[in-house]
């Protein structure tokens, strides 16, 4: 009977799992400090651009970006714990482009014409 080398396949399911993009479990504690400083207004703005393509306002983007992109990435985490892998990955990256949107607009806002 042929024996089972198990390494070789320990190492392809490892080069595998790694390319898919991934979140790491929620830190509780942590979205608990976020949840102080970001009101849920704010919050529904980004779901419904993240999930939605909804616009975001420019006092939602001053919001996301005061409390920072660790709580960004913990209630995103938060938000797609049990999710499917295909919208998962599709939330990250509207995530990842929610936050940039909101950084250029809020460190370079466009310039009022005169």
């Amino acid at each position: 009977m042929a024996e089972i080398k198990i390494f070789p396949i320990v190492v392809v399911l490892f080069l595998v799992g790694s390319t898919f993009p991934t979140l790491e479990a929620t830190d509780y504690k942590v979205l608990a400090k976020c949840k102080k400083h970001f009101s849920i207004k704010y919050a529904w703005d980004a779901y419904n651009y993240i999930f939605h393509g909804r616009p975001i306002s420019d006092k939602s983007c001053q919001a996301i970006v005061a409390v920072g992109k660790k709580c960004h990435d913990t209630f995103l985490s938060w938000t797609l714990e049990g999710s499917s892998e295909i919208r998962r990955s599709k939330a990250l990256a509207r995530g990842n482009q929610l936050w940039n949107h909101c950084v250029l607009n809020t460190i370079a806002p466009a310039s009022s014409s005169y």
